[in-house]
């Protein structure tokens, strides 16, 4: 590469190429979390589309709180610049390891602990450049909260695994760090947990956590100090040591929980449910994040099993870990969702260059190679 290149131009002109080829692309940063949008792998027609040298921070505004950043700049580095000047990402990103990227990060569309009391990742996004599947380099949104008229297409790449285009940038909303915080637990049942949270969501004590796994139900609060020392004692928990180590974990799901191998028929499943929803009647062994909205679940249960019995609860189960059993690895979308999908899909890369397996396909197949 030429010095001065902009690696934007080669992205656009590689994906051109493809497309004029009929060639497909499967779209990789670090590649730390590949597993997750790509589960089995990829046939041997698709090439790799690997965008990690597109990196460093654009512009990071405190005053505006607001942040734009190259996709394959680790979200480790990122963090580490907003905590320079007191600032945070509200939805608190995972770093599974320290090379995994803000594509990545906004492919897969997952948000951490803060989530139910801050924003969603999608929520956050404000803006977005990417390159299309025709090798059009497109800007979305901006770098304020009302920007957008008509079809925000920014807040779709959150969760497209690289369905939709190549993204280049994203701007996010920021929010300033807690200046102070305390990690408590207690003891409880999953059913007391899950109503513990209900109340606790009554009231306005600065929760930035409320997770439950093995009987324990840990609390974490954040903001000004002398609101966050009122809030523990209201609470009468006691005060948990093993707290950071432990929020840490969960955010980057390395609690052995999430990590350990499934045999046989085991299965590690993340559904997502309304938080005040009673423990559900499946066996196995359960983690409760959200005040009870994300629950994490080993089971050998049969995958149709978990997926009705989570979608009469009013939620959606993605199978995590183990086999499909011939199923789908997201819950299956109602037909009508599935053919919007589709064709918006087919909007963003008429072509198919886009190699995507778990998103709904084009309403049309791709062209032939």
């Amino acid at each position: 590469m030429e010095p001065g290149t902009d690696q934007s131009l080669l992205l656009a002109e590689r994906i051109r190429s493809a497309s004029a080829a009929g060639h497909r692309l499967a779209i990789t940063g670090s590649g730390s979390q590949r597993a997750l949008a790509f589960p089995e792998g990829y046939p041997a027609d698709v090439q790799l589309l690997e965008a990690g040298r597109h990196h460093g921070i654009v512009n990071l505004a405190p005053s505006e709180l607001v942040v734009t950043v190259r996709a394959g700049t680790p979200v480790m580095e990122l963090q580490a610049a907003l905590e320079e000047v007191g600032m945070m990402l509200p939805f608190e990103p995972a770093m599974p390891t320290p090379s995994s990227t803000v594509g990545g990060m906004v492919a897969l569309g997952l948000s951490g602990a803060r989530r139910p009391w801050t924003a969603s990742l999608r929520d956050a996004l404000l803006g977005t450049r990417i390159v299309n599947g025709r090798g059009e380099i497109l800007r979305f949104g901006g770098e304020v909260m009302k920007n957008v008229a008509g079809f925000d297409v920014s807040r779709l790449m959150a969760g497209s695994m690289g369905s939709l285009g190549l993204l280049l940038e994203a701007s996010f909303k920021l929010l300033p760090a807690p200046a102070y915080q305390a990690w408590l637990r207690r003891e409880a049942s999953a059913a007391e947990f899950i109503q513990q949270a209900r109340d606790w969501g009554r009231t306005a004590l600065p929760f930035s956590g409320l997770a439950w796994a093995d009987g324990i139900t840990r609390i974490r609060l954040g903001g000004g100090q002398e609101a966050v020392q009122e809030a523990a004692e209201r609470l009468g928990a006691d005060a948990d040591l093993e707290g950071p180590p432990f929020w840490t974990r969960l955010r980057d799901r390395h609690l052995p929980f999430l990590t350990g191998s499934v045999t046989g028929d085991e299965r590690l499943w993340r559904l997502s449910l309304p938080p005040a929803t009673p423990p559900l009647d499946l066996p196995g062994e359960w983690l409760m994040n959200w005040g009870g909205g994300e629950r994490w679940l080993r089971s050998s249960a049969a995958p149709e099993t978990v997926r009705t019995t989570v979608a009469d609860a009013g939620g959606h189960a993605r199978l995590w870990l183990g086999n499909p059993a011939g199923g789908t690895w997201l819950h299956p979308r109602p037909a009508p969702h599935a053919r919007l999908e589709g064709e918006v899909r087919a909007a963003m890369d008429p072509d198919g260059v886009f190699f995507a397996p778990l998103i709904a396909p084009h309403p049309r197949p791709a062209r032939a190679s």
